[in-house]
């Protein structure tokens, strides 16, 4: 079960909890968010700066 069922699950069980699972799942969302543009973003800028470096030598 991943977090955001386990959020859905939980307001389920307790609806009175909404404002605390909407922030987990922000949080969750935006850890993500974060991890996604480390993994695409960042790695393809630094390859474009080490490439742009060899064909410039």
């Amino acid at each position: 079960m991943n977090m955001h069922e386990q959020c859905l699950l939980r307001y389920l069980t307790h609806p009175d909890e909404l404002s605390y699972n909407t922030e987990i799942l922000k949080l969750t969302n935006k850890i993500l968010e974060q991890r996604f543009l480390a993994k695409n973003i960042l790695a393809n800028v630094s390859m474009l700066n080490y490439t742009e470096g060899v064909n410039n030598n």
